[in-house]
């Protein structure tokens, strides 16, 4: 619990005031003026006082260096985290310099060692480093050093595309109906069945209220998601929230589901990934089977990329292309069993 005094300012404005007692004994005040008196506000406001204070009582040799705003990064970050991401969050972050100074910080420097990173992480490990150090480079900048401006940019090279492309999985038709019934656990298969009949993310499909569902013009909304700590949080992007139309089978699963309880699916994040995990599939698999099927019924990329809430069709285009390409190999496949070698 914190409390802060609040004043209002000449212009309307929020002052925020809190006291403390500096490394002499004295008691000092520091102060933050805001816009409103929301929670959330007060929330920030807190923080940003507590950012202050800790560089008032903090030695300035340390306050200069790296290492000391990796742990407080932590500290704020820790509650919203499972302990799994926390300890992966430490991971990464010892891979920078704890008593390196922030004004030896530089975009080139960082992303010349991203650079050395391609030989022995993953792109998507090493995507990850990079949305994880730009959020550390935010918090500083926000609630330290204003003056502080570093963001990284990553980018794949054309194997790594080529790579990437390869790793797009789906199912084939024949493939569905056994992998369904491997799954043991009936909420995890139903889950699974949604996202093959609507393309949505797990979280997604997690994160539906009973309000989601329109019976009448059957069709559901998508306006968040549901993270893997169990938060749920707003779509990925604005694209992402959309509705769409539904099959009656679809209708019938939810309506199954349906209670008195705040979701439509009352199961943990992580049981359904350790299921899937267990048969060696993924959620994501489901979502791409989704979009196959919606190629190989004809239905126009434009229409695909919206109903998955794709933020431009490039990402449905990189699928399709997978996709069809697969296709040409197994009509090669079906012409050579279909159509024995005549000779006169």
């Amino acid at each position: 619990m914190y409390y802060l005094y609040k004043e209002i300012t000449h212009n309307g404005k929020y002052r925020y005031i809190q006291s403390f007692k500096d490394n002499d004994g004295n008691t000092r005040r520091v102060s933050i003026v805001k816009n409103n008196k929301t929670r959330a506000t007060e929330k920030e406001a807190y923080d940003q006082l507590q950012a202050k204070i800790d560089k008032i009582l903090n030695p300035a040799s340390e306050v200069e260096l790296l290492g000391y705003y990796k742990r407080k990064f932590l500290e704020f970050k820790k509650s919203t985290l499972t302990h799994h991401s926390y300890l992966i969050y430490k991971s990464y972050l010892q891979k920078l310099n704890d008593n390196e100074k922030l004004e030896d910080i530089t975009k080139i420097k960082y992303e010349k060692m991203l650079i050395e990173f391609r030989n022995q992480y993953s792109p998507e490990a090493i995507k990850f480093m990079v949305r994880l150090f730009n959020n550390l480079f935010k918090f500083i900048k926000k609630y330290y050093v204003k003056s502080f401006d570093v963001n990284l940019e990553f980018k794949l090279t054309k194997e790594e595309k080529a790579e990437k492309l390869q790793k797009i999985k789906y199912l084939e038709k024949d493939q569905i109906p056994e992998i369904l019934a491997s799954i043991k656990n009936n909420i995890v298969r139903n889950v699974a069945i949604i996202q093959l009949h609507t393309g949505l993310r797990i979280g997604e499909v997690l994160a539906l209220t009973p309000k989601d569902v329109d019976f009448t013009n059957k069709t559901i909304t998508i306006n968040k998601t549901k993270l893997q700590n169990g938060k749920i949080s707003a779509p990925k992007t604005l694209s992402s929230i959309r509705t769409i139309e539904v099959s009656d089978y679809v209708l019938k699963i939810l309506l199954d589901f349906i209670s008195n309880k705040e979701f439509v699916f009352c199961v943990h994040y992580n049981t359904i990934l350790n299921h899937l995990s267990a048969q060696n599939i993924t959620s994501h698999m489901f979502r791409h089977t989704h979009v196959a099927l919606l190629i190989e019924a004809g239905v126009p990329i434009k229409v695909i990329s919206e109903r998955l809430g794709h933020s431009d069709t490039s990402i449905t285009l990189s699928i399709y292309t997978h996709v069809t390409a697969n296709m040409k190999v197994d009509l090669h496949n079906k012409l050579e069993k279909a159509f024995p070698i005549f000779s006169l």
